[in-house]
């Protein structure tokens, strides 16, 4: 009772997270049209804000907040149980806008990557773990392995959540106030998506770790029963 009530609350506080620096994002998207290159992410961009780095970035403000908000949808267990149609429509849907428009732009925007080579070497290799746990979720699923499915899509959404991320550590390095932003910038690419991809991996053995314990208490517990028993009880 305690593990779900305490999981409750640590999806709820995520929830409300992602929700509020997504709002902060879009509340920065005036200063995009037309880019205001005095404004924080443009500023010192006005030579590399042109060609296919333009169109990236555009292509990524606009998709990236639909696959946040979208997986917030997908994650729900009432919207899946009642609404399952819904729920396979809003998947595809959203491994499409994930594949076709917010990794290909990520890869794009990571050449002029604020923190250079090893930054967008970051970005890069979420891009690619990202995808990859898309198209194991697909395949997953169309072969009905519902569990492998779960988990898949849970990762990758895990990695969606890098740009949240992102952001929190971004902003506690400058409240900090580090003597140097683009190094602080490189460890918060990083970490933004190693160190949550790290604690999923651990919080789904968690469950698992706890049920094989109890299955060997139980056994253990019966096998000493049947023990102390009656030879027909043994046989029984």
């Amino acid at each position: 009772m305690r593990y779900r009530i305490l999981m409750t609350v640590l999806r709820l506080v995520a929830v409300v997270l992602i929700l509020r620096v997504l709002v902060t994002i879009l509340a920065q998207y005036p200063d995009y049209f037309p880019p205001n290159f005095d404004s924080l992410f443009l500023q010192g961009r006005e030579a590399t804000f042109t060609g296919t780095y333009r169109v990236a970035f555009y292509v990524h403000i606009f998709s990236a907040p639909f696959v946040l908000v979208n997986g917030l949808i997908l994650l729900s267990e009432r919207v899946r149980r009642r609404r399952g149609g819904l729920h396979r429509a809003l998947g595809r849907l959203q491994v499409v806008v994930l594949l076709v428009f917010v990794l290909p732009s990520s890869v794009v925007m990571s050449r002029h990557a604020f923190g250079g080579r090893p930054a967008g070497l970051s970005f890069v290799l979420l891009s690619v773990a990202a995808a990859t746990c898309a198209v194991a979720g697909v395949a997953s699923v169309r072969r009905r392995r519902f569990d492998r499915h779960r988990r898949w899509m849970l990762r990758c959404y895990v990695l969606i959540c890098s740009a949240v991320a992102l952001r929190l550590l971004s902003g506690a390095a400058g409240l900090l106030g580090v003597t140097s932003p683009e190094g602080a910038y490189i460890v918060a690419a990083w970490a933004s998506w190693l160190l949550p991809l790290a604690g999923y991996e651990l919080w789904e053995r968690l469950p698992a770790q706890r049920a094989a314990v109890s299955a060997r208490a139980a056994t253990g517990y019966h096998g000493a029963a049947v023990d102390r028993s009656e030879p027909e009880g043994r046989l029984r």
